[in-house]
């Protein structure tokens, strides 16, 4: 049976009914699937030396002859040992597995085969220890560089390198869709070599080759989208926002608090955008704790006065009810909430309906509620959409927002410091704005690392500050003592609080798994004082706002990004009482020191953003998967010169082709990737 991209991967050899749904459950239905489903690390058993020449440490491959090979116990009886010697003209090596006395049955005296694997002299002598194997002169899991992917359930590593393999004959359908300049110019394999190359690769030159190659088609592809949504932004008409200068000015002196210089600019950058007949497209990016929402009101004050509607959408219900809060003292009458657990009309808790008749009636003139809110429901003369945490609303639902007419002004915010050129390159259909100042009167957070000698003196400190009115978090990275091993989690840590604090200190809890209605009712009572220090999960990572919180103590703290470390740190200093941050690693490892060192040397989340880069590399800069590096397999934030070389290439080739008329598969491959760009 001849193989297309299309063909299901049942029709693979060894790939049944069980392995099929184990590959479903990775988003793998066909062979096109399985060719692009790309290794996440790779093993390098290229080296091959003699056996006499064996070192610790070494990865390496070796062939010879089973001399003997037997199963055995362990001293202590709880591992079965499998071990062989294996010998050539150089030398002789002992090979261990454990726990895979089934070997014997497959690998017997007089065999001839490869082994790959890490040498250990821990053992006395040079010992190859639990390497893969294969008959000698096969090298397809041993003499070479060898692909190492995410698996689920049943699923091998050789079960899909051979259903790769296998697939590989329908690569050739991989038309090549980038312009024959460009490979020229960046001397790139072809899209089907760089797909071989990227699985099974002859040498490390051919997998950085390959590795390039589609790199620069993830980043060209993303410069390419950004493209089709600034030109469906260009011709769709928006309705224009006269700027009210009078009745700006008033609105800023009426705020509680004298707004900063970078605020000022970015405000004015959009109210001037608002006043265009096309539709604003603005990202407002601006660390931890630097007025972002006060500059979204000023935008909002604007169309509100020009008699227009306003949406603000958030990521979670607690940042929804907590920003329609701000928005209401800020803004006055006029502010409503819909989640799916609250509707609320300035503050007051109505029906879902009478909420809805209120913004159909016009008496609700911004609405704010979950990203979800702008999908069946209608809001008359809306003008203007605030998206607030930008990472997780991505490029199609942007542009889906351009599908109304007239469309509304997008005014996009993030507390994701990233640099200004990652900035433009991630988010490269967005017009830029930046908030690089403090508010006045904010201390920096002192911050400290807590280890075992420390915590008594911390948790004194805590009671300290709640003795004095004041509030404390602790943040942990699980909820359940069963979600994993080696971390505390929210049930465990709350033992501990309730353990060092006496009986009047009230603790509360707050995670993910707790109904809306909870979740709610404990922020509520943590912002009005009903709660003394707040136990945690990192659902409070982004915008929970309580001014009082002068503590904050992170459990674990290792195990967070420093994105994520910054963006949790951030919930405290929020007032002119200076405040607290006590990092508490469970483990010390070299990348755990340099990261929480960072932290207690800088509170600029900007300079953070650098350290990340350069620590993590090929690691993801917002701290989650799910928030990270938008739909890249292989392009990472490290890879800012590559970013702009394909900023450049696009440039280029729209500049002649703008529509890519003239390039017909770059065009299709465009239209493919938007069309698979995921809502969440």
């Amino acid at each position: 049976m001849a193989l297309h991209l299309s063909t299901p991967v049942t029709a693979l050899p060894g790939i049944g009914g069980t392995a099929e749904k184990d590959l479903r459950n990775l988003g793998v239905g066909s062979v096109r699937d399985l060719l692009l489903y790309l290794p996440f690390r790779y093993d390098d058993y290229s080296l091959v030396k003699p056996l006499s020449s064996l070192r610790h440490d070494d990865t390496v491959t070796v062939t010879g002859r089973v001399r003997a090979i037997e199963s055995r116990p362990s001293k202590s009886g709880r591992v079965t040992l499998t071990e062989a010697i294996v010998e050539n003209e150089t030398g002789e090596v002992k090979v261990t597995w454990f726990n895979q006395p089934y070997i014997t049955k497959t690998l017997r005296a007089g065999s001839v085969a490869a082994f790959a694997g890490r040498v250990d002299a821990r053992f006395g002598a040079a010992t190859l220890v639990s390497p893969v194997w294969e008959p000698a002169g096969r090298r397809e899991n041993t003499g070479r560089i060898i692909p190492v992917y995410g698996l689920s359930g049943t699923l091998t590593q050789r079960r899909v390198r051979d259903g790769i393999r296998s697939s590989l004959a329908a690569a050739i359908e991989l038309l090549d869709f980038l312009p024959i300049d460009i490979l020229d110019a960046e001397s790139f394999p072809s899209r089907e070599i760089a797909i071989r190359d990227i699985h099974f690769p002859e040498s490390r030159a051919s997998l950085d080759a390959a590795i390039a190659r589609l790199k620069f088609d993830e980043l060209f592809l993303h410069q390419l989208m950004f493209a089709d949504v600034r030109r469906a932004r260009e011709v769709r008409p928006a309705r224009p926002i006269p700027m009210d200068a009078e009745h700006l000015k008033s609105f800023v002196a009426s705020l509680p608090f004298a707004i900063t210089n970078a605020q000022r600019k970015a405000a004015w950058e959009i109210v001037q955008d608002c006043e265009r007949d096309r539709p604003m497209n603005r990202l407002l990016e601006g660390d931890v704790g630097s007025g972002k929402t006060a500059v979204a009101a000023i935008a909002i004050a604007n169309v509100k006065r020009a008699g227009f509607s306003s949406a603000y959408l958030a990521p979670t219900e607690i940042l929804a009810s907590q920003q329609a809060a701000a928005l209401f003292r800020f803004l006055g009458a006029g502010v409503g909430l819909l989640t799916a657990s609250m509707a609320k009309v300035d503050g007051e808790d109505v029906p879902r309906k009478a909420l809805l008749d209120a913004v159909s009636l016009g008496r609700v003139t911004c609405l704010a509620g979950t990203h979800a809110l702008l999908q069946g429901i209608e809001i008359p003369n809306l003008t203007l959409v605030v998206v607030d945490e930008q990472h997780r609303f991505g490029v199609q639902q942007r542009k889906a927002l351009l599908e109304r007419s007239p469309a509304p002004h997008l005014l996009s915010m993030t507390a994701t410091p990233i640099p200004r050129s990652l900035a433009l390159t991630i988010y490269g259909d967005l017009d830029l704005s930046i908030l690089d100042q403090m508010p006045n009167g904010r201390k920096p957070v002192t911050t400290r690392l807590v280890f075992e000698k420390d915590k008594k003196p911390m948790w004194d400190h805590v009671l300290r500050e709640v003795q004095e009115g004041r509030q404390a978090f602790v943040v942990c990275p699980l909820i359940d003592e069963s979600d994993t091993m080696g971390a505390k989690s929210v049930a465990e840590v709350t033992k501990i609080v309730e353990k060092v604090m006496p009986r009047t200190v009230r603790v509360g809890v707050l995670h993910g798994k707790l109904s809306s209605d909870d979740k709610a009712a404990a922020i509520g009572a943590f912002r009005e004082g009903g709660i003394d220090v707040l136990v945690s999960t990192t659902v409070v990572e982004v915008g929970v706002d309580v001014p009082n919180a002068t503590v904050m103590v992170i459990s674990g703290a290792e195990r967070f990004g420093l994105s994520q470390l910054h963006q949790l740190r951030g919930r405290v200093g929020r007032s002119d009482v200076q405040s607290y941050c006590y990092l508490m690693p469970d483990g010390w490892s070299p990348d755990a020191k340099e990261r929480l060192t960072a932290m207690t040397r800088t509170n600029n989340g900007f300079e953070l953003a650098e350290i990340d880069l350069k620590l993590r590399g090929a690691g993801n800069v917002f701290g989650t998967a799910q928030s990270g590096f938008p739909d890249f397999k292989l392009a990472t934030p490290s890879d800012v010169d590559l970013m702009k070389k394909t900023r450049d290439w696009a440039s280029r080739v729209l500049e002649t082709d703008l529509d890519l008329a003239e390039h017909p598969l770059l065009k299709d491959q465009v239209k493919r990737s938007l069309d698979e760009v995921h809502l969440e």
